[in-house]
């Protein structure tokens, strides 16, 4: 041991700081605030609990995922994740399932934004169907949120089995089981239509909605055919599977042309989302000849005409400097 490491060593024990005893000491702080962390972080975790997964747990038919900028076709066992759009095709029937045994079916010709369905945005249901077929079960509870937004309406506060098809701007609402509510957004709106088990709602933009006790004979024969049973449970066999998505391609304008042009509260996402494709000569133009129908995209195809005017410089003339001497000198 060389000099200078004895002398430190002898030095710190003469201020009563063993090396033993430090780190004895050392040992004790960090137990007593791990302590103090570990009732936080369970708060954080309740807090902001883990998103569950969605599942596509059954597929008949062609399914398409927009994800971002790309698009792929959908497959059994995939995950789908926030905010993707699922599109599916005629005689399609798809089964998403969570992992607290909520689910939602989608019917031919459906096209959906899917959010978790314990989750909202600003207040807003979690799924966004922009028109076809959705039969869902909505657990009780005021803590878990879920509900539907279509053009103009929102159907909140689902507890049991609801089946909705939207075609045009014609709304019906079978509440198969349970509860919901339906809540126009209009402005100035007041109208709020509870729906008890059993209640079909019907709402077209000609006439008042209106509520009747059992379904019509039109909606019974168009009903998907897999809507007529209660299907099992298959989250479980694909729950520690990963299925990855394949061949991954780029979409057109007219693939989400009705996306763009939707009403205010759900195309405005789509300005950050999509705003790379703007590159593309087709989107952009495509873009540009329907401005009037989405003018939030005009910032972003058109900065210039968006920037602060230039400033221009006044121009005034320096005062003559007057000498010591009383001659007039020009600065210039």
């Amino acid at each position: 041991m060389s000099g200078s490491t004895r002398t430190t060593f002898h030095s710190s024990r003469r201020r009563g700081h063993s090396a033993p005893g430090y780190f004895l000491r050392l040992g004790v702080v960090c137990c007593f605030v791990l302590l103090m962390i570990r009732p936080l972080a369970g708060q954080a975790a309740q807090a902001a609990p883990a998103l569950q997964p969605a599942i596509v747990t059954i597929l008949q038919g062609k399914a398409t995922v927009i994800r971002g900028i790309s698009q792929f076709d959908v497959l059994e066992g995939m995950r789908l994740l926030a905010d993707d759009i699922v599109k599916t095709e005629e005689d399609t029937f798809l089964r998403v399932e969570y992992a607290d045994q909520s689910w939602l079916e989608l019917g031919p010709q459906t096209e959906l934004q899917l959010r978790p369905l314990t989750s909202r945005r600003a207040k807003r249901p979690g799924l966004y169907l922009l028109h076809g077929w959705l039969k869902l079960e909505g657990k009780p509870g005021a803590d878990t949120g879920q509900g539907i937004a279509v053009p103009g309406a929102d159907l909140a506060d689902i507890s049991g089995v609801l089946v909705v098809h939207l075609e045009t701007q014609s709304l019906v609402v079978f509440a198969e089981k349970g509860a919901a509510r339906w809540v126009d957004r209009a402005p100035h709106s007041a109208n709020a239509i509870p729906l008890r088990n059993g209640d079909f709602l019907l709402t077209d933009p000609n006439s008042a909605p209106k509520v009747q006790s059992r379904p019509t004979a039109q909606f019974v024969a168009a009903l998907p055919r897999a809507y007529r049973d209660t299907l099992p449970a298959r989250y479980s066999i694909y729950a520690n599977k990963i299925v990855s998505p394949k061949e991954e391609r780029s979409f057109s304008y007219s693939e989400v042309e009705p996306w763009v042009n939707g009403e205010p509260t759900i195309r405005r996402q789509f300005v950050a989302t999509w705003r790379r494709r703007i590159r593309e000569v087709d989107f952009r133009d495509s873009l540009d000849r329907q401005m009037q129908l989405h003018p939030e995209w005009d910032p972003v195809l058109h900065p210039e005409k968006y920037e602060p005017p230039a400033q221009v410089e006044a121009t005034h003339p320096k005062p003559l400097i007057q000498s010591s001497a009383g001659s007039v000198s020009d600065p210039r």
